[in-house]
């Protein structure tokens, strides 16, 4: 039975709750609980039983998952047995796994990654203290990888998620896209350049990136940075050697991998330089430089019974093309032209108000009395031939700049005729070519199709919540490069994500995948603190009521492993 007693040291009273037991025999007096001194004893209660004083909620499911995944791919591992061990603190591979995480869930700056780090549960799985997280812990880490270890540890990084996870890489796109940089013009750098920029930013240097993605959730497989102002056919054709070795990598037990991409990588020496390699090609051609293609009837196109070839017809054939003989394939596709329809009917409502806003300006300065330098019939051209220019409006709308009675007269109007020629031959088709001659029709525009999935990995790095690229706080070259790793990494534990859960019968977008995995929190309870601790509070850690989807994904990925004991 258990009894109170007291028990004085150095002059103070202190209360235990014992009992008595037998030990080896002998009756012992054993302590149940101390209860500190009669006022500390009083306070306790005097609380209210099982109130907390204060809470913290922090995210945990979406960080849980992906930390997981990265224990799988022993990405820490695999990113220092490639740079020089560090005399102290933490790893090049952690601090490159926290930045990945970090672009994943909540892109932020260096100097905002401790903020962020204590507010999640990464202090119990990678226990790092103040000094560690300061911005330049950061840099020297970044420091340590130059372009050889970064190319040493992507070709492992591949190599892992295919024997791991499985990837299938019987299909691989190939696409280059680039992001903005707030880069002065005065730094110097090789890869931020003023080019094409994607976001229409004239104004900024931009940094180009490649990528070969599998078309399995597009996972990552091979990534290069390159120069901003370097078109797409140059940078496909500078990576062709390392594309060769990475096929070594990838395809151990595979004869047949094919290589998907756009007609902005074509190239006559690209093609022949693929030639010599065993990858298989499925690619698209600038329709209005095959025009006996175009002008086949529609009547002789061929209709599909795949539900996902729905309002597609398509006309095969074969041709000479850069060089060497190809299968061709001239796909019609109904959404494709309404899209483009919509498109024209949208930019000619725009140019005709522009060309409208003209010709009042035009009367205006030739009004009497009026004032400035006004127009002349080659500046006017000039203005004129701007508004009607573009890869359609040039054929459809008309311009026409006359002088009459001293006067300039600019008229314009749509061609109906010529919008209905673009309707019957050019509009709604796509050319695609490939070596794969035993393919079926479909096989091939299905092929093509997967080209998504590269311009899907895109739009997600382009997201500004989650595996964001931007904002790029760096401005070195060599950063830069460090950068795009560890923003790759996130795209991979992202594509990863979306797979494992597709895998386990949840079609969840990614986006909603991504949602459902952080409305999983943390909350953790703070109460008075114990006598024996005076001003300590107590911490007791629960999690959010699940929804059945987040409490699906939990069992998916195993986040019990991961919660607070």
């Amino acid at each position: 039975m258990a009894s109170l007693t007291a028990k004085v040291v150095h002059g103070h009273r202190y209360w235990q709750i014992i009992t008595s037991q037998r030990i080896n025999g002998k009756p012992r007096q054993v302590v149940l609980a101390h209860l500190g001194t009669a006022d500390s004893l009083l306070a306790r209660l005097q609380q209210k039983p099982g109130e907390p004083i204060k809470a913290r909620i922090q995210q945990f499911g979406f960080l849980a998952a992906a930390w997981g995944l990265a224990q799988r791919l022993q990405l820490v591992s695999l990113i220092d047995r490639h740079v020089p061990k560090r005399q102290q603190g933490a790893s090049v591979g952690q601090y490159l796994l926290l930045a990945a995480l970090n672009r994943l869930t909540s892109p932020s700056s260096k100097a905002r990654m401790a903020p962020w780090y204590r507010q999640t549960p990464l202090r119990r799985w990678l226990p790092l203290s103040g000094k560690q997280l300061r911005s330049q812990r950061f840099w020297d880490a970044m420091n340590a990888l130059d372009e050889q270890a970064i190319r040493k540890i992507e070709t492992d990084l591949s190599r892992e998620l295919v024997e791991e996870f499985g990837i299938d890489v019987r299909c691989l796109c190939f696409d280059c896209t680039n992001f903005d940089t707030f880069i002065d013009s005065r730094t110097t750098s090789e890869l931020a350049q003023r080019g094409h920029a994607k976001s229409k930013r004239t104004d900024l240097r931009v940094v180009g990136l490649a990528l070969l993605v599998s078309t399995d959730f597009h996972i990552p497989l091979f990534s290069r940075v390159y120069p901003g102002n370097q078109p797409d056919s140059v940078t496909f054709g500078s990576v062709t050697e390392e594309l060769i070795k990475r096929y070594r990598v990838l395809a151990k037990n595979l004869e047949h991998v094919t290589l998907v991409f756009d007609k902005g990588n074509n190239s006559e020496e690209n093609l022949e330089a693929l030639r010599q390699t065993p990858y298989h090609v499925v690619g698209s051609l600038v329709p209005t430089q095959h025009r006996d293609l175009l002008d086949v009837p529609l009547d002789s196109f061929q209709s599909f019974q795949d539900s996902r070839l729905e309002g597609v017809t398509a006309l095969r054939t074969s041709k000479k093309v850069f060089g060497r003989h190809w299968t061709i394939v001239v796909t019609h596709s109904q959404e494709l032209l309404d899209g483009q329809l919509r498109g024209i009917a949208q930019m000619l409502r725009k140019r005709r108000r522009a060309l409208s806003e003209l010709q009042w300006k035009l009367k205006r300065s030739q009004a009497p009395g009026a004032k400035g330098k006004g127009y002349t019939f080659k500046s006017l051209q000039a203005h004129a031939q701007n508004l009607s220019s573009g890869q359609y409006i040039q054929k459809i709308l008309r311009v026409e700049i006359r002088q009459q009675r001293g006067k300039l007269q600019l008229n314009y109007h749509t061609d109906a005729h010529a919008l209905e020629r673009l309707t019957a031959t050019t509009l709604g088709r796509r050319i695609l070519f490939t070596d794969n001659h035993q393919w079926t029709t479909e096989e091939i525009i299905l092929a093509y199709r997967s080209q998504h999935h590269v311009e899907a990995a895109f739009r997600t790095m382009k997201n500004p919540y989650f595996v964001g690229w931007e904002p790029l706080y760096h401005w070195t070259d060599q950063k830069i490069r460090v950068h795009a790793l560890y923003c790759v990494m996130a795209l991979t534990l992202a594509g990863l994500l979306h797979r494992e859960a597709r895998r386990a019968g949840l079609e969840l977008s990614l986006e909603a995948l991504c949602r459902e995995l952080s409305s999983i929190c943390e909350v953790i309870n703070l109460y008075a603190p114990n006598a024996a601790k005076a001003g300590r509070l107590r911490a007791a850690t629960t999690y959010t009521e699940p929804s059945p989807t987040s409490s699906r994904l939990a069992e998916i990925f195993r986040l019990n492993d991961w919660k607070a004991r």
